[in-house]
């Protein structure tokens, strides 16, 4: 199993270097060596660390991946007072089964299911598609003046005629309308007159 090391784990480990390194020498010498030498080589050169010795660490909009460290390394090398220790523990493992508790319920199989449904439901456009519609060629909209937005301007078919009135009645009767129509109604047309025959 390999560990990717992203470029906020660096910058939290050169927050923690940084912190470390100008801490009272009595806290840094509790600190391993190997683990100074971790967080030394692991920095990220390029970050510049900017924090004020005046401002509690989580007021200084530090790395949370560097806050935790810096706990960490209280609790296991720098706190000395045993109950105090103990109630920092207790908070962490506090802290440690919330999260757990909003992940379980945040990537539950019943909410990934539900959340699922919801989105496709919601994703779903009415359209009625009980009206036939046509669709007009750039040229003819073109001739009349109209607003051109694209290619794909549709108008609706006439909303006079009655429901029971075939599509037929609406289309044009004179042969040389018919022949000045675009190839795409001419395909409609056919199709149409197909379906006014199995009637």
């Amino acid at each position: 199993m390999s560990v990717v090391i992203t470029r906020d784990d660096l910058r939290a480990y050169t927050e923690v270097d940084y912190i470390i390194n100008h801490m009272n020498i009595k806290y840094k010498e509790k600190v391993p060596k190997k683990m100074l030498d971790f967080f030394g080589s692991l920095k990220d050169p390029d970050y510049e660390v900017k924090i004020n010795p005046y401002v509690p660490l989580q007021n200084q909009g530090l790395q949370r991946y560097a806050l935790e460290i810096i706990a960490l390394l209280h609790l296991k090398y720098w706190c000395e007072d045993e109950e105090r220790k103990k109630e920092l523990y207790d908070i962490m493992l506090s802290n440690q089964e919330k999260l757990e508790e909003q992940m379980r319920e945040r990537y539950s199989v019943e909410k990934l299911f539900e959340n699922n449904t919801e989105t496709t439901q919601t994703n779903t456009t009415q359209e009625d598609f009980s009206r036939p519609r046509v669709v007009q060629r750039y040229e003819e909209l073109a001739q009349k003046n109209e607003d051109i937005k694209d290619y794909t301007d549709t108008v609706e078919v006439s909303q006079t005629a009655e429901p029971n009135e075939s599509v037929d009645s609406q289309l044009p009767t004179d042969t040389t309308q018919v022949e000045n129509k675009g190839f795409i109604q001419k395909i409609i047309d056919t199709i149409l007159s197909i379906f006014s025959k199995n009637k």
